[in-house]
Parts: C-alpha cells; structure tokens; sequence
C-alpha cells in the first residue's frame, strides 16, 4: 500500500528547531517513469526530489527552489524545480548512464560514482522579490543529502541535517522515497539539539523506516526522532504532486528566440520542429506553416504607403 505523497512542517522542543518530513514515491516514480530512469538514476533523482521539495518551506507564502546537483559522475547533473505548494518536476541529464559497479552490500545504496565527488551544489529560491537569492557549494560526498546539508550550513548559515531516501526493487523502479529536514530557528539556541540528531540519526535509519511498512510524513518524523517525538508539533500539511508548467506556447517562445537563418534552415531541411521538455518529456511538434509564422515575426514591419 502507497499513502499519499505530503509535506508536513513541525517544530520539535516548543521551536528549538523546525522539522519538514517528506514523503515522495508517487511523484518519484512518475518522474522516474518519464525519464525511463531505474537504478541508481532513480535513487539519485529520489534523493535530490525530496531535498528540492524540503528546501521549499522557507515561508508560508509561494517559493520555488531551483536545486541543481552537478557532479563529474556519469549521471551528468540533476535538477529539481521544487514550489512550497508541493508541486515538483525534476530530470536526470544522463538516466540510462553506465555506472561502475560498487562493492555489493547491505545497507545504504552509495551514490559517489554515479553522481560523482566533484562538483557543485546550486540552490535558487524564488520569494516572489524583486531579486532571486542564489548559493553555491561544492559537492563534498555524492550522496546528494549530505551535499545539500553542506549547502545550507556553508551558504545559507542555518544548522540543518538533511537525510533522504530512495528505494527501488529488484528491476530497479521506485518503491519508496521520503525525506527528512531537521533546522535551528533564529534565537531559538537549537545548535545543540540539531547537532544531538546529526549524531544520532544514521544514514541508514531512513531506509530501514520505508523498508519496514508504508508510513505518512508525520508518522516518519515522529519514528526518525523517537524519543524526542513526544515534543514534535505538526504545524500544517499539504499534499507533493509532480507538475511541469511547460505547454505548446512556451515552447513557441523558445523558437521565437531563434534567429531567423535557424528558422529558415528548419523550414528548409526538416520541415518542422520538435521541442522536447527536460523536466516531463512532452514534445510539441510544430508544421513548416507554424515555422513560417513565427520567421515572419523576425522581419522588419514595412511602413505602410
């Protein structure tokens, strides 16, 4: 049994620190499904999924994160388009990429090689201000979490501990993907609290919790932080769905930001256009009379006589 896909925002020890629990599969699997992604793809994507969604809840008003996970492994980058109503679309640059095989074992699934070591972490939060507030970290595991963690310790200065989780099945597709944040609060003086979790709380603790049964984001929350559960107050929910804002006019934008010879040679050689989405695969073709509309636009309007 699947429940419902949700995030729920909490304060543990009367707002010593904040917790944001995070529950995926649906959406994962969707996006996974999409971009044809299994394996060690579909953890890679699960894990920066529920970071993106996590990273988020900053306010109570709309916010869109941007999280981009760029690493010299074989994956290539993934990116995640994340807003604080739960909606999210992400893609993997290489899915169907070759990884060297890693030592086989119990626990937790490493994701070093396929997404590699070197690299950076790039966050870009939307407040609906004038200006974007963007950071940048360099990559410090590969494991995507600990990455993100490092991220928001090293550039947004806020103690956090970030640990998500993807599982898949024996062909490789999404079982179960959750995630959990753990922050201080301003003059709250939760660094000692926060530091107790990340010390506390294994890597591998998340995976065992989804492996066990099917759980909703509170009732993870409350089992990953047992026994300081008893303090944790859900302060409010709300439900993770995947959407992509791309549609056939935003794709014709884009062609209307071709050069004109671009658009000539298009016309001339293919006699159409297809323009595929990164983040959800949809395709929109368009005719050679649709190419030919927009090329006109490029012209000069003649002064009339």
């Amino acid at each position: 049994m699947t429940l419902p896909d949700t995030i729920v925002r909490c304060l543990l020890e009367n707002g010593r620190a904040r917790v944001v629990a995070v529950t995926a599969t649906e959406a994962v699997r969707e996006i996974a499904r999409r971009h044809k992604a299994l394996g060690l793809a579909a953890v890679a994507l699960g894990r920066a999924v529920t970071a993106g969604l996590a990273l988020a809840t900053l306010t109570k008003d709309d916010e869109q994160v941007t999280l981009q996970i760029l690493g010299d492994g074989p994956l290539g980058g993934i990116t995640v388009d994340a807003r604080s109503s739960g909606r999210v679309r992400a893609y993997v640059k290489h899915p169907g990429a070759v990884v060297p095989s890693s030592e086989s074992g119990a626990g937790r699934v490493s994701l070093a090689k396929a997404v590699g070591c070197k690299g950076v972490v790039n966050v870009i939060r939307d407040l609906g201000l004038a200006q974007n507030y963007a950071g940048q970290t360099a990559l410090v595991t590969g494991e995507i979490d600990r990455d993100v963690e490092h991220y928001l310790t090293a550039s947004e200065q806020i103690d956090s501990v970030l640990r998500c989780e993807t599982l898949v099945d024996g062909a490789g597709e999404v079982t179960a993907c959750a995630g959990l944040l753990v922050q201080t609060l301003p003059q709250a003086q939760g660094e000692a609290l926060v530091e107790f979790i990340r010390q506390t709380l294994d890597d591998e603790r998340l995976g065992q919790v989804l492996s066990e049964a099917a759980v909703d984001a509170e009732t993870l929350a409350r089992r990953l932080l047992a026994p300081m559960s008893d303090s944790l107050q859900a302060l409010d929910s709300r439900p993770v769905t995947f959407a992509c804002a791309c549609s056939r006019e935003r794709a014709a934008s884009t062609l209307e930001m071709l050069h004109e010879e671009d658009l000539q040679a298009m016309i001339l050689e293919d006699n159409q256009a297809q323009i595929t989405c990164n983040f959800c695969g949809e395709q929109y073709v368009f005719s050679e009379s649709e190419l030919e509309l927009v090329r006109r636009k490029h012209q000069p309007t003649r002064p009339a006589s």
